[in-house]
């Protein structure tokens, strides 16, 4: 029980200070927003997020909230190359994710109890899970830095490694509020399914469609 009850407060120890917002000196901040999440149409929740750099790494924290489901914190921390180093996600479910050098290791907490789960690093080119719609923005730009448009990513909480690719790019606009914003669309199959994501002229998140899942987020207009 005690032994228990310490990687518990290990863990809550390790959320708090990962999701805790940039204080450095040094931080740039690269894009916050807040994100209106849609289902089959119907608005069911939103997510607020940061994504920042500070020195040697690229940080992106979020909270989701979906209408009768806990809430999600989410944070994940790769190095310049958006490899990832650091994940963690904490809500109803717990994984806390650390890269070593030649794999990368999970530990998943559930009602279910505990597990730990191994991939090679050559799976990690990125992390994705389909219901956070920051990590697209991560996602496609990882995808534009590789010679082929092409890398594989991990989905820690479906627990298994698949391919993303980048199929195309068009420009294009999205409306936000009263008004439309230019955007690049970026055409990304995940498995196999299409994905699209819209960013503007300084790589700021403004939509992402999940088409299998009939599922949209898009960017709130700004706060006055």
């Amino acid at each position: 029980m005690r032994n228990r009850a310490l990687r518990r407060m290990g863990r809550a120890l390790a959320v708090s200070i990962f999701l805790a917002s940039p204080q450095a000196v040094d931080a740039q901040e690269l894009d916050a927003g807040h994100l209106h999440i849609h289902v089959d149409g119907r608005r069911v929740g939103t997510e607020r997020f940061r994504v920042w750099r500070t020195g040697s790494t690229l940080n992106a924290v979020a909270r989701v909230e979906i209408v009768q489901q806990p809430a999600w914190e989410v944070g994940l921390q790769t190095d310049l190359g958006l490899v990832p180093t650091r994940y963690v996600m904490e809500g109803r479910e717990t994984l806390v994710g650390q890269r070593f050098a030649d794999r990368v290791r999970f530990h998943h907490t559930s009602a279910a109890g505990e597990r730990w789960r191994e991939y090679p690093l050559r799976d990690a080119g990125a992390i994705l899970e389909p219901t956070v719609a920051h990590h697209y923005l991560l996602l496609v730009r990882a995808l534009r830095e590789t010679a082929e448009g092409r890398l594989d990513l991990l989905l820690p909480l479906a627990g298994r490694s698949v391919t993303a690719t980048l199929a195309g790019r068009a420009e294009d606009a999205v409306a936000i509020g009263e008004g439309s914003v230019a955007a690049t669309r970026y055409d990304v199959e995940i498995d196999g399914a299409p994905h699209l994501v819209w960013l503007d002229a300084d790589d700021r998140l403004l939509r992402v469609v999940d088409r299998r899942r009939g599922r949209e987020a898009i960017r709130a207009p700004a706060e006055s």
